[in-house]
């Protein structure tokens, strides 16, 4: 008797949600279809159920130090609220590539050994098979942060409501893999956080959830300061996100409201490609003094260029032109806009010529407009700074290859 009375009440339930608009769990409706531009009212999930049987099952797709932050902040929030959270957290990562000299080491990514530490299940998820064992286990909800890896259509589909991706820029600006790179090359005042829905088929095309406050982006940043901060706005977003996602869980007249997408764009699409080594050169004659020290703070690691460089070779001088590596670079004059250097032939106005200060051993090297300071750069393949000696005079760093 006591079966059949809660087979009448389940299938009572059922009919009221139906009347609403709300479709049962075995039809699982799927969050990316919001990507074709029509939002239906029975577009997500609304459990018949009025008490879950199981906590909410979360498959976490990441990486690097962006999706380390967020991991460690849901894991923290559940243990602070431990049964008002019921999430069920999984880990996913891309499988060990080969890295180090001869290609011996198998590298692995750094979030692997942070759910080793919290002790949450780890899945490999590289290739088709791997995905359908994760398919397999029946998630409720995707969550892709800094993954690197487009997760195929049918996974998506397999999922109770879809997936989310936590992007760092305010999508669609800085669309792309090195968004934080870009913000700070092209000098933007602010950034923030996107969470959007996963797209099946392409990277951050998805409907726009959830946006942080404007992160400030300062003169001095580089790359790891603004990472930093953005990885605090990023973790308490997703937190915020799975926190309303469990809490409208059984209140369906809120639950679609977690889901919704953000109509109004504030910004235009721009494409943030991922960083390749000629970025990091520096052309004298093309890039001004602000732009050369945009690309230091903003690409991290040397910036180089060439300069011709003076050898001795079995009792001959030789003049080569050599890689340099500079390291340390600031502005030292942003230079006047109006006063360019196209119509002075003075040597110290040339652009790539150098001087050297002599209470520090600095370089300082003209720009387009403006001039940088170098702290201190190296011929690649030697050891030692490079010295004054070294190059070969009036020209100094050159633009040419």
């Amino acid at each position: 008797m006591k079966c059949i009375s809660l087979i009448c009440m389940r299938s009572a339930l059922s009919l009221q949600l139906a009347h609403a608009g709300y479709r049962p769990l075995h039809s699982r409706p799927q969050l990316f279809r919001l990507n074709r531009g029509v939002i239906h009212r029975t577009q997500c999930l609304v459990s018949a159920r009025p008490i879950r049987e199981r906590p909410i099952r979360v498959i976490f797709f990441g990486s690097d130090q962006f999706s380390m932050a967020c991991l460690d902040e849901l894991v923290d929030y559940r243990k602070q609220m431990k049964d008002a959270f019921d999430v069920d957290l999984h880990v996913a990562v891309r499988k060990p590539k080969r890295a180090g000299r001869n290609l011996k080491q198998l590298r692995e990514v750094p979030l692997a050994a942070l759910a080793r530490d919290y002790c949450l299940p780890l899945h490999a998820a590289e290739d088709t098979e791997d995905f359908k064992n994760l398919q397999a286990l029946g998630f409720d909800l995707a969550v892709a942060v800094s993954y690197g890896k487009l997760i195929p259509s049918f996974f998506i589909q397999s999922t109770t409501w879809g997936g989310i991706n936590v992007h760092p820029s305010f999508l669609p600006r800085h669309s792309g893999p090195a968004p934080i790179q870009w913000a700070i090359y092209h000098n933007d005042p602010t950034t923030g956080v996107t969470i959007q829905t996963l797209h099946p088929f392409n990277f951050d095309k998805g409907q726009i959830l959830k946006n942080s406050d404007p992160v400030r982006i300062y003169d001095t940043d580089n790359y790891e300061t603004l990472l930093s901060r953005l990885c605090v706005a990023a973790s308490n977003l997703l937190r915020d996100f799975l926190k309303d996602l469990v809490k409208n869980m059984h209140a369906p007249e809120d639950f679609r409201a977690v889901f919704m997408p953000v109509v109004e764009r504030k910004y235009a699409y721009s494409h943030a490609p991922k960083i390749d080594p000629d970025m990091r050169r520096v052309r004298w004659h093309d890039d001004t003094a602000d732009r050369v020290n945009a690309a230091f703070r903003a690409f991290g690691g040397p910036l180089w260029t060439f300069a011709r460089v003076v050898s001795q070779r079995k009792g001959r001088v030789e003049e080569k032109l050599r890689r340099v590596l500079l390291y340390g670079v600031s502005i030292h004059d942003t230079g006047d806009p109006d006063d360019g250097h196209t119509e002075s032939y003075r040597e110290e106005n040339v652009p790539g010529f150098v001087s050297f200060e002599s209470n520090d051993e600095s370089m300082i090297v003209n720009a387009a407009r403006g001039s940088v300071r170098v702290q201190s750069a190296k011929i690649e393949g030697r050891q030692k700074p490079m010295k004054a000696t070294d190059l070969v005079y009036p020209m100094f760093l050159s633009d040419m290859d």
